[in-house]
Order: C-alpha cells, then structure tokens, then sequence
C-alpha cells in the first residue's frame, strides 16, 4: 500500500513516490504554520497495474487517494501544548497530508450528512493504516487517530473536552477539600457530559454509502463503536497529559514572547515573493 507520484511527462502512469516538495508559507500567526504542497501525490491499496525494468507501475484510475498539488496544510493538526508528545510533522506527515485533503474534499461535498459521515470514518481508518505503514509506533498512532475521529465531529469534541474538564474539576475540589455541593455538581456535569457524548455517538452512527448499493442511511455499530473507541481514548490519555500540556504552554508563551502578528515570515523570504523554504520529506515505501 504504497505512496504514489505521476511519472515525469507520463500523468497517467504513476509509481512508488519517494520524495515529495512543500513549501513553507509565510507565518502570520503565532502557533499555526502553514505548508503548501509543490507535488502531487497520492496512495493506493490496489496492486500495480503492471511491472517495469523501473519498479511497479500504476495507472491513474487505480490511484485511489490523491493530494493535488497546491493544497494548503498544516501537517498534522497538533496543538501547540501537544507539541512536546506528537509532533506537527514526522513520521506522520505524509498520512496527515492525505488526510487533510480528504477532509477538504468532504467538506466542500454536497453528499447527504450520513454518506460524508461514512467517507469521514474510511478517511481516519485510511490515516490510522498509513501512519502503521510510516513506521509510526501504536500509542502515537492510536492518539492520532482518536484526535482526527473525536475532533472530526465539532459537537462531539466540545461535549468530550467538558466531560473531561468536568471530571479533572471535580477531582480537584475534592482533593481541596471544596464543600460537597460543588463537587457533587462537577460530577452531575461531567456525567451529564458522558451521557451526552453517548447520545451523539449513537447518533453519528447513521451512515449511508450511495456506492455500494442503496443510499438509505441506516445505523452503524462499528461507527459507533469507533467513536466511542477514540472517546475512551482521550478520557484515559487526556488527563495523563495534562501536567505537560500546561508546561509546554506556558514555555511556548515565554520562549515565543513577542513572535505575535503577522509581520513574521518563514525562514528564508525576502519581499513580497514567496518563501524560499523548501522542505522535502522522504515518502515511506
């Protein structure tokens, strides 16, 4: 299941990509940098379509994913208090460009909700498979993945972080010795939160896939499944990393005081061209 790239003056024919080209965007804001992709490259689970003295050979058609060239991303979606656990970039930088263009793909879709809810799943099991592909070891990919399927559904995530925030609330006034009443109301929103976060998860289990045969939308116990799976995931990780989230924040705003607004540009600019960073990432093979 490799990474792919056209063959030079052949768009058509494709093979095992082994370098593909970014270019650092100027940076206008203070935890946010983005890229833009200089080559197209793309991904398939489909054998090739024929061998040659050069290696194994794809025709277009059998390219299943692409990112076009042009696409604006930034890398792995990390937030900068994570920066010390996941990196914005790595071994997961290809699968996280993938899918980023899925997710724009999907979002600019006039597709029913519970199709785009079907393709969303098949893009974050896609990313989960190829970090497994990158090399990317299994906590880092499951983190990964629970972040893109959690943070892929907006209601969702805000519901999962107040369950968590709620419940960390509660442990601490406990722990401080609060009066009953307040501790007593932490726990009666973080369990109204998990409750919630339940009901949604059931909800967002409605899919339906138009291509494989009938566009009624019916529910889906692993889609559920998978939800409440990546939900289960951060309530275990997400309180673990809480003292180096709040660490590395309040190192990143000293280190970076006075890195605010938007007259920062990249490394390697000069007027009112475009940067002259170029960053080139080995594609795992």
């Amino acid at each position: 299941m490799p990474f792919l790239a056209p063959l030079a003056g052949d768009p058509d024919r494709w093979t095992t990509a082994t370098t593909v080209d970014l270019r650092q965007l100027p940076v206008t804001g203070r935890w946010k940098v983005w890229f833009e992709v200089l080559t197209e490259f793309g991904h398939s689970s489909r054998p090739a379509d024929e061998q040659t003295a050069d290696g194994p050979v794809w025709r277009r058609a059998s390219v299943e994913q692409t990112v076009p060239q042009g696409l604006v991303t930034d890398l792995a979606s990390v937030p900068v208090p994570l920066w010390g656990v996941i990196a914005s970039y790595g071994r997961q930088t290809l699968p996280a460009i993938l899918h980023d263009a899925a997710s724009r793909e999907l979002a600019a879709s006039a597709a029913p909700a519970s199709a785009r809810r079907a393709a969303r799943r098949d893009a974050d099991h896609l990313f989960r498979e190829t970090l497994r592909q990158s090399g990317t070891g299994p906590v880092r990919r499951l983190l990964m993945w629970a972040a893109v399927r959690l943070f892929g559904h907006v209601p969702l995530a805000v519901v999962f972080l107040l369950a968590v925030v709620a419940g960390i609330a509660a442990l601490c006034l406990g722990a401080a010795g609060a009066g009953a009443p307040w501790v007593t109301g932490a726990w009666i929103v973080a369990g109204g939160a998990a409750a919630a976060l339940l009901v949604l998860a059931v909800l967002l289990g409605v899919e339906s896939r138009p291509a494989a045969g009938g566009s009624r939308p019916r529910w889906v116990p692993a889609a559920v499944g998978s939800l409440l799976g990546a939900a289960g995931t951060g309530f275990v990780a997400l309180p673990l990393l809480l003292p180096l989230i709040v660490l590395t924040t309040v190192a990143e705003l000293v280190v970076g005081a006075g890195e605010e607004g938007s007259g920062v540009r990249a490394q390697g600019a000069s007027g009112d061209g475009p940067p002259a960073t170029r960053i080139t990432y080995a594609s795992p093979g």
